[in-house]
């Protein structure tokens, strides 16, 4: 079980992915997720020589001592009614998917489309299984959301509910799909669930976590601890299905809102808040 957090919001503090993972190392964290979101957060999605910068990297990676435990792909996985950046989009994915295995990552992210049912979303998720078998990545779902406006609240989506999120699952072949929860998100107004609901109606399909705290309402990705989810019994929930996956943040709003000169240490702060997850969920 690994403490790991996204490098993608420390592209404001360290320029290059070298320093990050130099940071996160000197910080105490044993991972990191690489985050691929876009072109803007990672530019290797549009460069041909991709696969050589992921060697590289891999490379200094190996020689700081800390490895790529997941990867996050891009996303939006459709663009509604333009069916020539869709396509471009899924082969974008796939890039990252090949990114991923050169990182050494076992699983990567690739968000359902939020307006799609199970079936829709199946279908591309089916066209991706060649991929990810000939690679070894493991296929991550997440639970999205839509949001509205008027009510300044979170409306449901693609996998936001134990209900659809398992739904999904049940359409995919386990070996190369599995669960991510993202606690944030199962915690906000609006979508009819839990943290806890989702843990133990998930169960076992639960292979990696995203952690992060909010207002119960917002999206908002800061340290766990420092807004309202309460953590306990989600920590709880965790121990009953034995979840045995890395802990990984994606509190990408925490450090980059301190100096540069604090960021070090705002870092190590979170590992060390990872690092308290650990601990209780390896407790007997």
């Amino acid at each position: 079980m690994k403490v790991s957090t996204e490098i993608g919001s420390l592209r404001y503090a360290y320029a290059s992915y070298e320093n990050r993972l130099l940071a996160l190392k000197n910080a105490g964290f044993d991972a990191y997720d690489f985050s691929m979101f876009n072109e803007t957060v990672c530019p290797w999605i549009i460069d041909d020589d991709f696969a050589d910068k992921a060697k590289k990297l891999r490379e200094y990676a190996d020689k700081t001592g800390i490895v790529c435990n997941q990867t996050h792909a891009p996303f939006p996985l459709v663009f509604v009614g333009d069916e020539k950046r869709t396509k471009e989009r899924f082969d974008e994915i796939v890039r990252a998917l090949e990114i991923s295995a050169i990182l050494g990552a076992k699983y990567s992210v690739v968000h359902p489309w939020n307006g799609y049912s199970p079936k829709e979303n199946a279908e591309i998720y089916g066209r991706l299984k060649p991929t990810a078998e000939m690679l070894g990545i493991k296929i991550a779902l997440e639970n999205m959301w839509f949001w509205d406006n008027e009510k300044d609240c979170a409306l449901p989506a693609a996998c936001s509910d134990e209900d659809n999120f398992n739904a999904h699952l049940d359409l995919l072949d386990e070996n190369v799909f599995c669960a991510l929860l993202d606690i944030g998100h199962a915690e906000m107004k609006g979508l009819n669930t839990s943290a806890v609901k989702m843990i133990r109606a998930l169960g076992k399909r639960i292979k990696c976590i995203h952690l992060h705290d909010n207002d119960l309402v917002h999206d908002t990705h800061t340290l766990p601890f420092t807004r309202n989810i309460d953590y306990a019994p989600i920590i709880e929930a965790l121990r009953e299905i034995g979840y045995d996956g890395d802990i990984t943040l994606e509190s990408d709003s925490f450090a980059p809102k301190f100096p540069s000169e604090l960021v070090p240490h705002a870092l190590k702060f979170m590992a060390q808040v990872a690092g308290y997850f650990r601990t209780e969920l390896q407790k007997k």
